[in-house]
């Protein structure tokens, strides 16, 4: 990936709404518990000693930045992770540094 197109793919804004939406532990776990498998708010729930709607608040931010979908499955709202957000953007921000850049897109330092 060239330089020009690093720069193209990455979105300050977009991205700084995604390390705020991850700055949250319950958050981070929530995701966590998505890489497994999609889970209901309930199974979510279930897991913390948070209230349902604390839960749904959280899914919410989380949704908002792309980093779960959420798909209908009768009354029940199934989250799954967005892996293609949480990869690209991810790395569209680390590669921006030099020192996290594939070896072979370092440039020489001068």
């Amino acid at each position: 990936m060239t330089e020009k197109s690093k720069r193209e793919k990455f979105k300050p804004r977009l991205c700084a709404e995604i390390f705020k939406a991850l700055s949250n532990e319950t958050r981070l776990q929530i995701l966590l518990m998505l890489e497994l498998r999609p889970r209901s708010v309930n199974e979510i729930v279930d897991f913390f000693t948070l209230s349902q709607p604390t839960i749904s608040r959280h899914l919410h931010v989380l949704k908002k930045v792309r980093l779960v979908n959420v798909e209908r499955q009768g009354q029940k709202k199934i989250y799954s992770l967005n892996e293609s957000t949480l990869r690209d953007h991810g790395f569209a921000f680390f590669t921006m540094f030099q020192c996290c850049a594939p070896k072979s897109a370092k440039r020489s330092k001068a």
